[in-house]
């Protein structure tokens, strides 16, 4: 009676952890679609207002350069919240319109295309906050930016290859008694 009992808990551990296993997936896709985003936009030379704040005294922002990069990081921030709620709550109603047993298609491709432009608009907003950002350095502080970035691609090279090669070689567990 206890060995069911038991394999009853382990089988509902291991389903439960297949239920998180598959709740976290969308988030890590969405964590990657911004990673690879940001990268595309460094590869651009497009920095977003709190890489550009974090270097400041690296890339020599003025005290006036800082204050304008830290309003429009507020303005464009408050504005970006407001669109990502309006994007959110038309897709709410999109999804209860769906539930409906008569769904008209021409209503409803109307909303797809609402919501898709509401996601490119966010899309080019955020770009030409970055574009605006940008015209706020210096050619020099651009170049320091450069700098730094291909010096932290290099530290993170070396970093990767020293774990690499620290896992090369340790011993496998287990293999030191075995001779």
């Amino acid at each position: 009676m206890s060995k069911k009992v038991i394999i009853l808990i382990i089988a509902g551990v291991v389903l439960a952890s297949f239920y998180f296993m598959l709740e976290s997936a969308p988030m890590q896709r969405k964590m990657m679609r911004h990673a690879r985003f940001g990268i595309m936009m460094a590869e651009k030379n497009l920095f977003p207002a709190q890489l550009l704040l974090r270097v400041k005294d690296e890339i020599g922002l003025t005290e006036e350069q800082v204050n304008k990069i830290e309003k429009m990081e507020v303005l464009y921030q408050e504005s970006n919240i407001r669109k990502q709620a309006d994007i959110k709550v038309k897709e709410l109603k999109f999804h209860s319109y769906l539930k409906g047993d008569q769904i008209d298609r021409s209503k409803m491709e109307k909303m797809v295309r609402a919501i898709a432009k509401m996601r490119t608009n966010s899309i080019i907003d955020h770009i030409n906050f970055l574009l605006d950002l940008r015209n706020i350095l210096t050619p020099e502080q651009l170049k320091k930016i450069e700098d730094l970035k291909k010096e932290r691609m290099h530290e993170m090279m070396r970093h990767r290859k020293k774990r690499m090669k620290d896992r090369m070689e340790r011993p496998l567990e287990g293999a030191e008694g075995e001779e």
